[in-house]
């Protein structure tokens, strides 16, 4: 014998369920796509570190592309990290090319710094790679 409870509680817990699974599943979107879980676009090549000023075409924690020109004022700065060679640089005003493994600074100032990597082979040990974690929200006897 089949029951039907319309607006009754039954039916009230199951609406809450399926909104929490859908909120749940937008949450797991938006995560993958903030931590770049997905396929990011070969071309970009460094992370902006910092500004000092408002250049127009980056913002901080932007990646930037091959190829890519920004222009800075005299008193402007930004930190590029590259992800391929390891490469910091400050660059301080001029026209700024963005190479593969390092910039191209025309009427600048740079300094590089290397750090001693290979973003290609990086392993997790046993220790690492079980990491995880989880959520609570709303306090405890909910």
């Amino acid at each position: 014998m089949e029951r039907h409870f319309r607006g009754s509680a039954w039916s009230l817990a199951a609406a809450a369920g399926r909104a929490r699974l859908a909120g749940i599943a937008v949450a797991a979107v938006v995560t993958a796509l903030g931590t770049g879980a997905w396929a990011t676009d070969a071309s970009e090549v460094a992370l902006v570190e910092s500004i000092t000023g408002t250049p127009p075409s980056v913002q901080l924690m932007d990646y930037v592309r091959t190829g890519q020109v920004i222009r800075l004022g005299p008193q402007e700065t930004i930190v590029l990290s590259y992800q391929a060679s390891c490469v910091r640089e400050t660059i301080t005003g001029g026209t700024v090319t963005v190479g593969i493994e390092r910039s191209q600074v025309q009427s600048g100032e740079v300094t590089r710094t290397g750090g001693r990597c290979d973003p290609g082979r990086i392993v997790l040990t046993g220790a690492e790679s079980h990491i995880a974690g989880r959520t609570f929200r709303g306090g405890p006897g909910r």
